[in-house]
């Protein structure tokens, strides 16, 4: 397979893992509400990041040197992966940190109080 396909393919398989991810979380918006699309993005990103990397690597060749031998460069597509993979990991750690800071907000305030 030439290279244009190779990073065609390489682009491709997290595209269609993004694709499938946003529709699932539109049908999750419709049937439950708005309460849950930011743990969603999360996971799009955190999945789309993670698609991305892994196609990366099992499906771009490495690159050849003029002398013969092969670069250690990172490609581009596995960096970019990984980079949205860890913007998902940071959104759910501040999700987290959000979700428990509340928490304990309202158990100090007393288990009844809704606000």
């Amino acid at each position: 397979m030439p290279d244009t396909g190779l990073t065609l393919l390489a682009f491709g398989i997290p595209a269609i893992a993004v694709i499938l991810l946003l529709a699932a979380t539109v049908l999750t918006v419709r049937v439950r509400g708005w309460r849950r699309p930011y743990w969603a993005c999360c996971a799009i990103l955190i999945a789309g990041g993670g698609a991305g990397a892994a196609s990366a690597l099992c499906c771009l060749p490495p690159t050849v040197l003029p002398d013969g031998s092969i670069s250690g460069e990172m490609p581009l597509t596995f960096g970019a992966g990984l980079t949205l993979a860890f913007m998902g990991c940071g959104g759910a750690l501040l999700g987290l940190i959000f979700v428990v800071g509340r928490a304990r907000r309202r158990q100090r305030r007393g288990a009844n109080w809704r606000g």
